[in-house]
């Protein structure tokens, strides 16, 4: 489906994942179940295990952001502005998501797994980015810096909308190379060119 959003940084969000999507919904079509659990050579999670970690991520933020994004529909007066900002704690966080960088980083304890994925897991993260995507179209034209929560990852780190959208978008695309590289090395495969994070 194709958006037409007023706001250009939601529709640069809404394009990651949507690409991001489209990959994830080939391999789900090409990767047998055997390769899909697979552990990569260096110890890294399965692909199996990278879509579970996003399905947990995303929907920790799903909530908080209908909230949010409800109440404010709710006004007698809607706050509006096409202009954002990343907050001091979404600029940190955006740069640690950005695929780009190439420093590791463990997961917090509210994101890393605790079971083995569910079944048909990419379609679970998939159903999830249509969430995702819809909550992006509720958000076109509010004010997205003035709409704030707490991170899922830790209480008193507060982030505004724009943030948590901009980090579910990096983290996708982050985790999508990811899942590249675990493909090649559990297949055999050929791996894309440009430069990723291991």
């Amino acid at each position: 489906m194709t958006d037409t959003f007023s706001n250009p940084h939601l529709a640069a969000w809404d394009a990651s994942l949507g690409s991001s999507a489209r990959y994830a919904r080939r391999i789900a079509g090409e990767l047998s179940a055997a390769s899909m659990a697979q552990r990569p050579s260096w110890g890294g999670w399965s692909v199996g295990e990278i879509f579970e970690h996003l399905c947990v991520t995303d929907g920790l933020y799903e909530a908080p952001l209908r909230t949010l994004l409800t109440a404010e529909r709710a006004r007698t007066t809607p706050r509006q502005s096409p202009v954002w900002r990343p907050t001091i704690w979404g600029r940190l966080l955006l740069w640690s998501l950005n695929p780009a960088n190439t420093r590791k980083s463990k997961s917090p304890p509210a994101f890393r797994l605790t079971t083995a994925p569910r079944a048909r897991v990419v379609d679970a993260w998939l159903a999830q980015v249509e969430t995702t995507r819809a909550l992006m179209r509720e958000a076109d034209g509010l004010d997205l810096r003035r709409l704030t929560l707490s991170s899922p990852a830790a209480r008193l780190i507060r982030l505004n909308v724009g943030d948590a959208f901009a980090a579910l978008a990096l983290h996708a695309e982050r985790h999508m190379g990811q899942v590249r590289r675990t493909i090649a090395d559990v297949t055999a495969a050929p791996i894309e060119t440009r430069k990723e994070r291991r």
